[in-house]
Order: structure tokens, then C-alpha cells, then sequence
């Protein structure tokens, strides 16, 4: 895969074709961090594009009425975030920085960058053009590359990958009778001989369907198809942990009647979580692992049916054994809509693990920022860009 290749002129910006994104920053090893972190790295992370193309009538919940307008300034002047269209975060060079990727009014999808103490640039970069309202997924490969899925116009999936600048992928990918109100959910790991990737989205008969790809292949082929049928527009949240030496899969998506059901691998057994999600919920899901006790955890998030976002809990023997038994619900504080897109990202070292968190209000376009970092309670807070 020639990952150098040059955008087409018509997703991407002539600006950006003509100056190519700043080289990432200079690697630092990741045990001299100010953490002193030792032999650990991001296991996986998990992103959930959003529900597309629906009008939602919802009840806002709120202690703030006076929310923040989330613009930026674009080619066409100030933009806006486009209701309906996905989030999706991921960390990047070994957790040093986040990236968040959303759309706006525009129509093109923009990079956010942030950072693991919660600043972030106020100026988005502008990268390409997607069909209104895109569910957005993404993923890192160590140390630097990105993986960026969306729909184009056309509805057809596509894929952008940075490695010091924003290139296509192997697109379109093979993808057969997409709905056209998928949600995306991508996941990543390496494993004892390769970088793996797969991707999920909804089928027009509201069945989940998994395209699969690793540095060995170069190449993306259809993966494992699931049955069951889903909500039709659900989210989905996919995790992949390779922990002592086997591959442990997880994903996340939302049945008929509104409970949360997990698919696990080895088996690609079904489970149904014993928790009832708002319709067309954002689903978000991440794991890591204590490398020095060899437990490993799971969190999944959605929006429970009084448009509460909460988290669900799995912690595996000997800490916990399982699935918690309720959900804890975390605060924002501030306006959230029925439904909202959800991504999570996570950043585990020897002592700490911290979660960042992203929501999106579609009424008033603000992006929201929930945060989570070893201990305490959370915090959560508007992003004004």
C-alpha cells in the first residue's frame, strides 16, 4: 500500500496538498515520560462512529443554558459542527497527544489535536470532504500512523491514513450493501508477527459486518459476518486486546429491544449485557491491561434511557471476575442530546489509566469533553473550537 499517494482533487484541500502537515513530534521513549513508564503501550483503542441522517426530536439535559457555539474558522468563513455526523478519537505517538476527528457544516472532516492535560488547539485542521453527516472511525499504529474511515458522497467507505501527512488508503474498501445509516467502529492491535486493523459497520439487513487487514496481507478482505440482527442505525464499539499471547475481540452494538449485546472472541460468542441503552445510543468501548498483575479491563459507553451517559465496568479474575452489576453514570454538566455520538481513548501506564471522553450535542453543535484520570471523579468540559 503506497500510503504516499496524493488525495483526489476533489476530497482534498489544495492547501493541504500543496504544504503537507508538520512531521510528527520528535519520538520520545516512552519510558522516559514524566509518568516513568516501563514496558507498557496503548493495547487498543476503540472508536465509534456516530448514528447519520436521522432528525431527532429530544429532551435537553442540562445546568448550563448557556452553551458555547463550536466553530472554527474554515475556507468559507465560520463553520460549525454538522448535527447528526460521528466523532472519533484516538491517542497518538504513544499517548503523548489526542486527535479527535469531526465534521462540520462545511461538509469536510477537520483534526483536532489535544493533549493528555486537557489543551487543545483552537483551530481544527481542515482535511476532506465526506458525505453529510459521515460516521467517522479511527486508529494508531506505533508510533505515528493514523487510520481514518468515513463515507465518501457516494456512501461508499473510504480510508485516509497519515504517516508525516494525509494520504489514501487501499479504498474503497470492500464493503457490499452498506446502509446508508451505518454507524463505524474500527480497532487495532499487533500481534506476534503483524499490525492488525478491523472495521465494522451495519449491512442494508441491519446485520454487523467486519472487513479485515494486517501489514502481512496489505490488504483488506471481508472478515467475520454476524447474523443477529441489530438496530437498524445502531452504534457500534469494537476492542481487541492481545494479552499473553492470544487475541481477545470485543464488540459492541445495540439489539431490537434496546439492550446492549457483545460479540467475543475466541468463538465470537454473543452476550447480552443486562443494560437497556437509549435508541440509536453512541456506543464507545475501551480495554486495557496491568501488565504487572495480568488483568485486563474493559469499558464500555452509552446513554442509558434517561439520555444519562454511563459506563459499564468488566474487570477480569482475580480482581473482579466479570461484568459490574449497574452502570455508573458520569456528569457532564452541561447539554447533552437523545442520541449522541460517543468515542473513547485510553492512556494505561504502571500506575494510572486515563480516559478521555467525546460527546456531541446536535441542537447546539458543541463538542464535549469527559476526562477521567486514575482517581477521583470525572470532569467534563465544553471544547471551544
Amino acid at each position: 500500500m503506497d500510503v504516499q499517494a496524493p488525495f483526489p482533487e476533489d476530497l482534498y484541500p489544495k492547501e493541504l496538498r500543496a504544504q503537507p502537515l508538520p512531521p510528527p513530534p520528535v519520538s520520545v521513549p516512552f519510558w522516559k515520560t514524566r509518568k516513568g513508564v516501563v514496558g507498557i503501550t496503548i493495547l487498543a483503542f476503540a472508536i465509534i462512529g456516530a448514528v447519520v441522517g436521522i432528525v431527532v426530536s429530544t429532551e435537553k439535559k442540562s445546568k448550563k443554558s448557556d452553551a458555547k457555539s463550536d466553530s472554527a474558522s474554515g475556507a468559507g468563513g465560520t463553520v460549525t459542527a454538522l448535527g447528526g455526523a460521528g466523532v472519533a478519537a484516538v491517542n497518538w505517538y504513544n499517548g503523548q497527544q489526542i486527535r479527535l476527528y469531526i465534521q462540520k457544516d462545511d461538509g469536510f472532516v477537520y483534526e483536532a489535536t489535544g493533549d493528555q492535560s486537557g489543551n487543545w488547539n483552537p483551530n481544527p485542521t481542515k482535511l476532506l470532504q465526506a458525505k453529510a453527516g459521515t460516521p467517522l472511525a479511527a486508529v494508531t499504529r506505533a508510533p505515528s500512523l493514523i487510520h481514518l474511515y468515513f463515507l465518501d458522497i457516494s456512501n461508499v467507505l473510504q480510508e485516509y491514513i497519515y504517516n508525516s501527512g494525509w494520504a489514501k488508503g487501499i479504498t474503497p474498501l470492500p464493503s457490499a450493501n452498506i446502509a446508508p445509516n451505518t454507524s463505524l467502529a474500527a480497532t487495532a492491535w499487533t500481534d506476534s508477527s503483524s499490525d492488525q486493523i478491523r472495521l465494522y459497520y451495519q449491512k442494508q439487513d441491519n446485520t454487523i459486518q467486519e472487513l479485515a487487514w494486517s501489514t502481512s496481507s496489505a490488504s483488506w478482505s471481508s472478515g467475520s459476518s454476524f447474523t443477529d440482527q441489530a438496530y437498524p442505525g445502531t452504534s457500534i464499539g469494537a476492542v481487541a486486546l492481545w494479552y499473553l499471547g492470544n487475541l481477545n475481540m470485543s464488540v459492541y452494538w445495540q439489539a431490537n429491544d434496546l439492550t446492549l449485546n457483545e460479540y467475543m472472541y475466541p468463538g465470537w460468542t454473543r452476550n447480552t449485557l443486562q443494560r437497556s441503552a437509549a435508541p440509536l445510543s453512541g456506543i464507545a468501548a475501551i480495554t486495557w491491561t496491568d501488565w504487572f498483575i495480568h488483568n485486563f479491563h474493559v469499558r464500555v459507553y452509552h446513554e442509558n434511557a434517561a439520555g444519562i451517559i454511563v459506563q459499564d465496568v468488566y474487570d477480569s479474575p482475580p480482581l473482579a471476575g466479570g461484568w459490574s452489576n449497574a452502570s455508573t453514570a458520569i456528569n457532564l454538566n452541561t447539554l447533552v442530546d437523545v442520541p449522541t455520538p460517543i468515542s473513547t481513548t485510553a492512556w494505561a501506564n504502571y500506575s494510572d489509566i486515563i480516559i478521555r471522553g467525546y460527546v456531541k450535542n446536535s441542537s447546539n453543535n458543541v463538542h464535549i469533553e469527559f476526562a477521567f484520570s486514575g482517581s477521583g471523579d470525572w470532569t467534563s468540559k465544553e471544547l471551544s473550537f
